[in-house]
């Protein structure tokens, strides 16, 4: 019993090719019966089309779904399923996509656990959806009959195994079996990435290297158009950073900060990118000679702590904000803003001296609402940390 698939004339068509023949299932068909191919898909007479030169002698073609541009869409009848699977039509659909050991369908069995349709494949990001790699990930480590006959021995034998002490083994046999099957996984172009990012890292590292030693040669927005993609890539659980929010303050002015950033889970959170100009602390004799903030610095701290606090108490702002963010972001993103946390990129540090670094580290822990105050030269480092750290994943991955 073979089965293929075939994009033709906006239709997706399976075709079906019985061990026995077809008269026996076109007889049912015309009787108004619905047939199950697979136990995955369920046919019926009216989703029958032509099969070409030799028409119904041996392929039966069926017509399973949609293709429109882009996607080829699975009709969610024909596969039982609530929700909808839609396939980039770049992927070539095979038999291993649907079926599973003894005809279990795979579709269904995501069904399942998902809480919306699903695209698999092409611009699936912004569809929220899953790469056409992970979907072969996740065919390829579906449980196959050896893995349920170890799975059901070691369930049986974990209820019993206390009056049957024997049994205890299948426990090691079960666990033996996954950690087989996880080893022979192959993560998926793991070291290409690597490679990607070291040399991403290591681009980065160079360019804010001469940036900083001509950092008077940018205004300020300039400036921070080349530094929030720096950021970006330190803070990865960021999927959008825009400029140009502007919300109610609670003093009755607008407010606008330099950035507003929106994780994954779409919580929305600050940004303030000050020059490396910015004088950070001085020394003051009525401070028992302890560094302090500088108007400036101490200045951008409390611009934070009053955006956070009008984003959270100011009638209307979470709807202002949800708008003008709503269309950046895939559907699948809900706005939420919920205690926002800030970032403050400003100044160097580079010469400081011991007294200045512990009274910073002190300055930077007494704004809890902050979630991290930090200097050109501390961006530098960790760039820096983690190029090194790249390269030499990258060479122990080699070796």
């Amino acid at each position: 019993m073979d089965i293929s698939f075939e994009r033709r004339d906006g239709e997706l068509i399976l075709k079906y090719e019985p061990d026995f023949g077809v008269g026996d299932i076109l007889k049912r068909l015309k009787n108004k019966e619905k047939l199950w191919i697979k136990r995955t898909f369920k046919v019926r007479r009216e989703l029958l089309r032509a099969g070409g030169k030799n028409e119904f002698e041996d392929c039966l073609c069926f017509k399973i779904g949609t293709v429109d541009e882009g996607y080829s869409c699975i009709d969610s009848e024909v596969i039982e399923t609530v929700h909808k699977f839609f396939f980039s039509n770049d992927i070539k659909l095979t038999n291993k996509m649907f079926v599973a050991y003894q005809n279990i369908s795979i579709l269904r069995k995501i069904d399942d656990v998902i809480e919306r349709d699903l695209y698999i494949g092409g611009d699936w990001e912004k569809l929220g959806g899953i790469s056409a790699e992970v979907f072969q990930q996740l065919v390829r480590i579906f449980p196959k009959t050896t893995e349920l006959k170890r799975y059901t021995e070691y369930r049986i034998a974990n209820c019993i195994k206390e009056f049957l002490p024997e049994c205890d083994k299948f426990k090691g046999i079960y666990e033996k079996h996954i950690e087989k099957k996880r080893n022979t996984l192959k993560p998926i172009q793991l070291d290409t990435n690597i490679e990607i990012e070291a040399a991403q890292f290591k681009t980065v590292r160079d360019e804010l290297t001469e940036m900083l030693n001509c950092a008077y040669g940018y205004g300020e927005k300039a400036w921070q158009d080349k530094i929030h993609k720096v950021l970006r890539l330190l803070y990865p659980q960021y999927i959008l950073f825009t400029r140009e929010i502007v919300f109610k303050g609670c003093d009755g002015y607008d407010k606008q900060p330099d950035y507003l950033m929106v994780d994954a889970n779409g919580f929305v959170d600050v940004l303030e990118i000050k020059k490396p100009d910015v004088q950070l602390l001085t020394k003051q004799a009525s401070y028992r000679n302890n560094y302090v903030p500088v108007r400036e610095f101490s200045g951008a701290i409390q611009q934070i702590e009053k955006y956070i606090y009008c984003l959270n108490s100011v009638d209307g702002n979470k709807e202002v904000i949800k708008k003008k963010l709503a269309g950046l972001l895939p559907n699948s993103v809900t706005i939420e803003i919920l205690n926002p946390k800030g970032i403050l990129l400003a100044g160097r540090s580079k010469e400081f001296n011991e007294q200045e670094m512990r009274d910073f580290e002190l300055i930077k822990r007494q704004y809890k609402n902050i979630a991290d105050i930090m200097t050109y030269d501390d961006l530098l480092m960790r760039v820096n940390n983690i190029a090194a750290a790249l390269e030499q994943n990258k060479r122990m991955g080699s070796e």
